[in-house]
Order: C-alpha cells, then structure tokens, then sequence
C-alpha cells in the first residue's frame, strides 16, 4: 500500500514494485484512481476512514508518504509480519482545516516532527526514512540504491514519468507544483546551455 500513488515517489514505487510482482495498492484523489490503474494499482481514496476498516491487518508492506494521521492508519494496515516505510518530509500536506502557525511556529512542520519521532522512537515494525538527511546519514547504502536505479533505468525497466522540463529560472515554481502535489511525475531541471 501507497498512501500517495499520485505522488513521483507514489509512482516510482508502483513502478519499482510492480517489477516485483508485488500487488499494489494506493490511496489517491479520485480523479486520479483511472490513471494510477492504467500503472497497475487498485485504488482507495486519500482518507484514511473510508478504506481502513476494510483493509486492517492486511498488508505486508505499507509506504507512507503522505502522513496523513501521524502514520497511524498505515500501521493498522500492516499485518502481523509487515513493515511500515515512513518517509518525509512531507510537502502536500492538507493544511486548510488548521492554523498554520500559532505564536510564530509552524504548526505543520511541528505535527510533522511530532510523527516523525513516533514513526521512529514509538512505532514497531517501522522505518523512518528522511529523504533530506538520508545522504548523510548513511552515505554507503544511498550510493548502492542510486547505483541500482541508474542500473535498472540504462536497462529500460524504470521509466519515471517527466511531468515538466524547466529552466532554472523556473525552478522556484516547479518546487511550488511540487509541494502542493499537483506534479504528475517528476520536474527536470534543464542545464543552463553555454554560448
């Protein structure tokens, strides 16, 4: 299950799981659930409380890059031998309900620490993943990932979908497009050409 299969990272993962033959499941807006069978998905809506009755306990594996409840409803999604991937930050948060800040803080960057320390310290059966610090932190297995993507694209078997080619002038609003989640694939940014 992917808790955002629109998302690039939703759909590199469908992409990268259906290679395995893995049965895919994501959650997405309903306009999108068409297009996201067409990658070989089956589809629940975004919210959590129209789909996790049904799919309790159900599956082996659970990547979360929406963080919609804290991580909560992908973890009872997990059956007893599963494993929840947390991965953030998280930038399409669906804020509109709430402040977004309160006494000059940043209530969606808060709520967004607060899971991520859950998903870490109190969460079994979880890894937690920054994709911002991930480099960092573990220089060696992020050369070995990259290496085997850069593999499987030379061969053909992954093909991301490229929502825009931009400019570098342009880069400030492809990363708004980004953020609010409305990229269909990735953003490329096009290299300043020399004359």
């Amino acid at each position: 299950l992917i808790t955002d299969g629109y998302s690039p990272v939703g759909q590199a993962v469908i992409n990268l799981a259906s290679m395995e033959g893995a049965s895919i499941y994501c959650c997405a807006d309903e306009s999108r659930h068409s297009y996201l069978a067409s990658l070989g998905a089956k589809c629940f809506t975004k919210n959590p409380e129209s789909w996790l009755l049904d799919a309790r306990g159900l599956f082996d594996v659970v990547i979360d890059n929406s963080c919609i409840d804290s991580y909560s409803s992908s973890w009872f999604a997990l059956n007893q031998r599963g494993t929840l991937v947390c991965l953030a930050p998280i930038y399409n948060t669906e804020s509109d309900d709430i402040a977004t800040s309160a006494c000059g803080l940043d209530i969606v960057e808060l709520q967004q620490m607060w899971a991520g320390v859950k998903a870490k310290y109190m969460m079994t059966k979880t890894s937690f993943i920054n994709t911002e610090t991930f480099f960092d932190e573990d220089m060696g297995r992020y050369k070995q990932d990259l290496r085997y993507l850069m593999f499987l694209l030379e061969r053909g078997d992954v093909k991301p979908k490229i929502a825009e080619r931009v400019t570098l002038d342009d880069v400030p609003d492809a990363q708004r497009l980004i953020q609010t989640g409305r990229a269909n694939g990735t953003v490329v940014c096009m290299p300043w050409m020399m004359e």
